[in-house]
């Protein structure tokens, strides 16, 4: 198992961010990697998403669906990626090729005009892809970051920062 967690901090009020990140054609707008998408529902996207591991372009796609909101303040969703073409040919994947995503958020008020999000990412891959997805994370998780953050402060019109750094990184074996 794959875990990416950290906190963020955005100068705008807990409302408006748990109504962003109920959002889900805004939150797959944000991610860095995603070329496009399709809104299956209020609770479900379906994402093309596109990134380079060195000079080979890697292609997935990835269906997540928010399965949990609990009192304004959490959110849950989970999901499954398989690899693209592209990924099946350069990354020679295998028959195991889905991952399963666990996504958690929890918002907490700071102030009127502040709300800190505490996100924690979990991806069950295996064999190949979890090699590809180590080796993603290992060389571009603070550029995948950064951007994901600066394209959630824009569409919120607000101020969002990185709280806790260094940040956490694990693979479970």
């Amino acid at each position: 198992m794959i875990t990416i967690e950290n906190v963020l901090a955005a100068e705008k009020d807990i409302e408006s961010v748990w109504r962003f990140f109920n959002d889900v054609s805004s939150i797959a707008g944000c991610v860095p990697t995603c070329k496009s998408f399709q809104v299956i529902d209020e609770n479900t996207v379906d994402c093309e998403l596109r990134l380079r591991l060195g000079l080979i372009p890697l292609d997935s796609r990835a269906r997540v669906a928010i399965t949990e909101r609990r009192d304004n303040r959490h959110l849950e969703a989970r999901g499954e990626t398989e690899p693209g073409e592209v990924t099946k040919a350069f990354g020679k994947v295998g028959g195991e090729t889905r991952t399963k995503l666990h996504i958690l958020l929890d918002f907490e008020e700071i102030g009127p005009d502040k709300t800190r999000i505490h996100f924690q990412i979990n991806a069950d891959a295996v064999g190949q892809m979890k090699r590809i997805y180590e080796s993603i994370i290992r060389g571009q998780r603070e550029k995948l970051e950064a951007k994901f953050v600066e394209n959630v402060a824009k569409v919120l019109g607000a101020r969002v920062t990185i709280e806790n750094l260094p940040q956490e990184i694990s693979a479970a074996v």
